[in-house]
């Protein structure tokens, strides 16, 4: 979308108390931030009262959520009642085509597939889908230095069930 230009009265975000921006082109970025040339601070930081960080925009796009409480969740997804996209994609490319890791919107976990055995930027513990030709195989890294993959073959039964 197009960044915004506009100010009210040549004011910014107000320093003490609550304040709302309202959107008045609906095509138009309600807010945003542009680094200087050469930035190395922050885009956005939420502090607490303690001047903990607790969510925090970085300089290179990173974004790091700190928890207060044991109980408190790194990141809560609340979605539609009706959702018709995944509720959660990381993707590998700019156009976020190529998924690496989704929950879909009837929260199926999707991740890498690969349609030849990987033999470099394996992980240990990555877990991933496999295909020799048009037999579909589980494989688990089980070592990151020497590249290894422990593979099962899953075999088709009635109904599309999977078992090993």
């Amino acid at each position: 979308m197009a960044a915004g230009t506009q100010t009210y009265d040549g004011l910014a975000v107000p320093i003490y108390g609550e304040a709302t921006i309202t959107q008045q082109t609906a095509a138009t970025d309600i807010l945003t931030i542009k680094g200087a040339n050469g930035q190395a601070g922050d885009f956005l930081n939420l502090i607490d009262s303690t001047a903990t960080e607790r969510f925090v925009v970085e300089d290179g796009g990173n974004v790091v959520m700190t928890q207060k409480a044991v109980g408190d969740v790194g990141l809560k997804i609340l979605r539609a009642s009706a959702p018709t996209a995944h509720a959660l994609k990381i993707a590998d490319n700019g156009d976020g085509t190529t998924k690496q890791f989704a929950i879909t919107k009837n929260y199926a976990l999707l991740m890498r597939v690969f349609t030849t055995r990987p033999t470099t930027g394996l992980t240990k513990g990555e877990l991933m889908l496999l295909f020799h030709g048009s037999t579909p195989k589980l494989g688990v890294c089980i070592s990151t230095a020497g590249q290894a993959i422990k593979m099962v073959r899953l075999k088709t039964k009635t109904f599309g069930r999977l078992t090993a």
